[in-house]
């Protein structure tokens, strides 16, 4: 009886574009997230390309209460992000893009907010994400993860460093060469077909990471192709070796 109300329920959901499963902790990436934070000491994290601050809201929702540093560029989101880390003493803020050398960029803004990158946009990625198009752009301040870690942590810190930059991500890893010898985690997006131009895709960071003794510990699709469901783009979850 049991089992045959489950196929009908499945049954309803699916044709409401919903389903039903069965819950394992394991195949939810916010829970393996938590748990691998929360087994190697996570003290600071390192929240690059926060956007509106989704991200560090994620981490506490699943009992991270550590440091947060967020940095968003944006003028637009990092209104709304500073908003939401005012109610939280231990979630700092910073309008700066990270990148592998200090200075000032030309950031150009997508009408979707999250997909704005200092790169020009690929067709695929807005034939793939119509609401991603560029709408306009403005002048940001960029510097280095090196040159401020000595203000966001200590020797003792053991850090999270998420990277969220649109195409950027070699270059955020590369301004940071020093500050990956206290980080425990990354958490970077993956690309699997050029969505920005002159962006790096999935072999370039995973070489890169593994060659720094950063193991691949998980992945999770974020952007498919509507029209085939091919995945495009991949969440990242790197553990450093013991």
């Amino acid at each position: 009886m049991h089992s045959h109300l489950v196929r009908i329920a499945q049954g309803v959901l699916r044709r409401r574009g919903a389903a039903l499963v069965r819950y394992d902790a394991r195949h939810f990436s916010e829970v393996r997230r938590a748990n691998l934070l929360a087994s190697r000491g996570i003290s600071v994290a390192l929240d690059v390309g926060a956007n509106e601050g989704h991200y560090a809201l994620a981490l506490r929702r699943h009992g991270y209460e550590g440091r947060i540093v967020s940095f968003e560029p944006q003028s637009g989101a990092f209104t709304r992000l500073a908003e939401r880390a005012e109610r939280d003493i231990r979630w700092e803020c910073s309008r700066i893009a990270l990148g592998r050398a200090s200075g000032e960029a030309v950031l150009n803004l997508s009408a979707n907010s999250s997909s704005s990158s200092i790169l020009a946009m690929n067709e695929r990625h807005e034939v793939a994400a119509p609401e991603s198009a560029y709408v306009g752009c403005e002048v940001v301040s960029v510097a280095t993860l090196d040159s401020l870690a000595r203000e966001l942590f200590t020797a003792s810190d053991r850090c999270l460093l998420k990277i969220d930059v649109q195409g950027l991500e070699l270059d955020v890893l590369r301004g940071a060469e020093l500050s990956l010898e206290q980080v425990q985690v990354v958490e970077v997006e993956l690309s699997l077909v050029s969505l920005y131009r002159g962006a790096p895709l999935l072999p370039d960071v995973l070489d890169y990471l593994q060659t720094r003794d950063f193991a691949l510990f998980g992945l999770d699709p974020v952007l498919l192709d509507p029209s085939s469901g091919a995945v495009l783009q991949l969440d990242g979850l790197f553990a450093r070796l013991p």
